[in-house]
């Protein structure tokens, strides 16, 4: 049986491969980052700062008005993927999409629990475009995209792989954390190991 890639319209139990934000119109771009509130980053990582995989950033969100954000995060590793990977399931959103699977540790600095929220965090293409991560469902074992754990308390930790999905045509520049427009994102690059291999090239910096 054949799955769809589709949407997120909140039907939490359907067993889809979906995107976290909602899909654009063209159907070659990734899907938007959400606008986000701004908030005063003086507790954590310095916007702007640029990281190698592996290393830890401390990153300041507000998702809504009532609620903030601490998470120590860190992005690990970044590995694309053939698009066999997702042979069985079928992409209405992003047919000819390139795979990356991108393993991230998360940790809850703060007070507030966080469950169940989308961490602004992106891959940012050579062309320039930020991808929002897919949430996955159903039986998709290789890579269990998803939001942050429920419950996700303070003091709770978690290593998280997230699916992105760029155009055929483009690949991996960096990964970046920007929870607002306008913001210096934090952005992390390195080694992407390719498909059958277990090295990589060295992403380029942010320039």
């Amino acid at each position: 049986m054949r799955r769809a890639i589709l949407p997120m319209t909140g039907l939490a139990t359907v067993l889809v491969l979906a995107a976290s934000a909602c899909a654009p119109d063209d159907p070659e771009a990734s899907p938007a980052p959400t606008p986000t509130a701004a908030v005063d980053p003086a507790v954590g990582t310095d916007p702007g700062t640029d990281l190698d995989l592996g290393e830890e950033a401390t990153v300041v969100w507000q998702p809504r008005a009532d609620l903030t954000g601490v998470l120590d995060v860190s992005v690990d590793a970044v590995a694309e993927q053939d698009e066999s990977v997702f042979d069985g399931w079928v992409s209405e959103v992003m047919p000819d999409a390139r795979p990356y699977f991108v393993t991230v540790t998360l940790a809850n600095a703060g007070e507030a629990d966080l469950a169940g929220l989308d961490v602004p965090l992106y891959l940012r293409d050579d062309q320039g475009t930020l991808g929002a991560p897919w949430t996955l469902g159903g039986d998709f074992s290789a890579c269990q995209s998803g939001p942050l754990p429920t419950p996700f308390a303070a003091g709770s930790e978690s290593a998280m792989c997230l699916v992105y999905l760029v155009p055929d045509a483009a690949r991996i520049r960096d990964m970046v954390f920007e929870p607002t427009e306008g913001y210096d994102p934090i952005t992390w690059s390195g080694k992407v190991a390719r498909p059958g291999t277990s090295g990589g090239k060295r992403n380029e910096k942010k320039g």
